[in-house]
């Protein structure tokens, strides 16, 4: 999958279409809607290529009312209009599996607010929906030098929608993960390493939103003038613009 920095909106004209007369419209009490659906994937980072979402062509779209789903259409299908009875809608329109956590999918997804058809009006009523990530894309980068040092390493997030459950990124992950988050919810990741046969683990927190993008790089650290063994841990810079420094002493004292 490709995904990345895009910021741009896609789209997909609004498609407008009126009934035969006013008075045909009040006998059947009906109305139409029109469609206007948008794309804005953009991380706040840089190095994705999100090409993938930012194509309406694997969109789904539902027409809802009191939450219920009344039509489905892939967006490839959508109709220029559709005719449906008066009442209050709302259009829904998504891409991606909405899993807590993944490193194959993100999900993307736009609601509209409400409207109200009355079978009076002479036009179709427009409904715009802009989906965007419901997911921070996060990253993990272990320099090649831990093995010198440490026999295992991993980071374990947990987040509100994974619950009790975690995402792992093992020492030889690559694949960004892409986890569904909150606005402004408090991310922990745990770094877990074993040095001579003895473990030890450090938490810390990150806030993060929707669309934010973060890469994690840890570094064992030894410092010569002591022959002490640490670990840095930092936020690359090119994504976000926060820098965070860990260390963690040699000797794997957890202090309580």
């Amino acid at each position: 999958m490709k995904m990345w920095w895009g910021g741009c909106l896609l789209c997909a004209g609004a498609f407008i279409a009126s009934c035969s007369s006013d008075e045909d419209v009040q006998a059947s009490g009906e109305g139409t809607i029109a469609f206007d659906v948008q794309a804005d994937t953009g991380f706040r980072s840089r190095a994705l290529d999100e090409a993938d979402y930012k194509d309406l062509d694997n969109y789904t779209v539902q027409l809802l009312s009191n939450s219920a789903v009344e039509q489905e259409w892939g967006y490839t299908e959508l109709p220029s209009k559709v005719t449906v009875p008066a009442g209050t809608y709302q259009v829904k329109a998504f891409c991606g599996e909405d899993v807590p956590a993944s490193t194959e999918t993100m999900y993307v997804e736009g609601l509209s607010g409400e409207v109200t058809v009355n079978g009076t009006e002479s036009e179709a009523t427009s409904v715009k929906v802009v989906c965007r990530p419901v997911c921070a894309k996060v990253a993990v980068k272990f320099a090649d030098t831990m093995s010198q040092y440490f026999t295992d390493w991993s980071v374990t997030f947990k987040t509100v929608a994974l619950g009790s459950g975690s995402f792992v990124w093992s020492k030889d992950a690559v694949a960004p993960v892409y986890l569904k988050v909150g606005q402004n919810e408090k991310v922990q990741a745990v770094i877990s390493y074993t040095r001579d046969g003895k473990p030890a683990e450090i938490a810390k927190e990150y806030v993060m939103s929707p669309a934010d993008g973060m890469t994690i790089n840890v570094t064992p650290k030894v410092e010569q003038s002591e022959g002490n063994l640490n670990v840095t841990i930092t936020i690359d810079t090119t994504t976000n613009d926060i820098e965070q420094d860990i260390e963690v002493p040699s000797d794997w004292v957890n202090e309580e």
